[in-house]
């Protein structure tokens, strides 16, 4: 079985795409991947996420809002992986997709739209668990060497203790993966001649509930 952690901006395209690709590939193996996103946020995911010679400002201001969108997502998690990963698409989907401004009020919509309780959820946004949460995330894309967003560490669990390191989650370099670690192979993941396109595929989640490859 392949155990994936794919480590993302909350609020980031390229992450939205990646996480896109892992569930494609997920679905299609079925019981064969299990997969966590898992929130990062340093000064490089920062950056990636603002125009060139951004001021301290806007620094600042981008770091706030994505460490919020992170306390969200943690707060969605405590309801069950099922509802986080649907909030974390649904938000990703406003923002990124529907060019909506991140906000309380826009959280509070999605929380609502993935049937969470509210109480709760907002009581846990701002909680001390939370961001013990979060510091245990960055504390595992350290151990890992993480230092850019939308970056998988994949591992065979039937195989080796020693984990991939993937940099540019396309669908077809984890069809690169499955097939050098013996889980399936390219020619069959490729072909899917009925299988959905990414949006398609996201779109039916939300509403239902080798380059660049390093060992470890």
């Amino acid at each position: 079985m392949l155990e994936v952690y794919l480590f993302v901006n909350p609020l980031g395209a390229r992450c939205m795409r990646s996480e896109r690709n892992i569930i494609r590939l997920a679905d299609h193996l079925n019981s064969k991947v299990s997969f966590q996103f898992v929130p990062l946020l340093n000064q490089q995911t920062v950056a990636q996420s603002l125009a060139p010679h951004p001021t301290l400002a806007e620094r600042n201001a981008r770091f706030n809002v994505t460490y919020q969108a992170i306390l969200a997502y943690k707060a969605a998690l405590f309801q069950g992986k099922r509802k986080g990963r649907k909030f974390l698409l649904n938000m990703q989907d406003a923002v990124v997709s529907q060019h909506q401004t991140f906000s309380e009020q826009l959280t509070l919509e999605m929380a609502k739209k993935c049937q969470l309780d509210l109480d709760m959820f907002t009581e846990d946004c701002q909680s001390d668990l939370a961001k013990q949460a979060f510091q245990t995330d960055q504390k595992l894309a350290a151990e890992m060497k993480i230092e850019q967003s939308s970056s998988a560490v994949i591992f065979n669990c039937d195989v080796s203790d020693c984990g991939l390191l993937l940099n540019d989650v396309t669908y077809e370099s984890l069809c690169d993966v499955c097939e050098s670690q013996g889980v399936a192979t390219k020619e069959m993941l490729m072909a899917e001649p009925n299988y959905q396109t990414n949006e398609q595929a996201t779109s039916l989640m939300l509403a239902n509930n080798q380059s660049n490859l390093h060992v470890l």
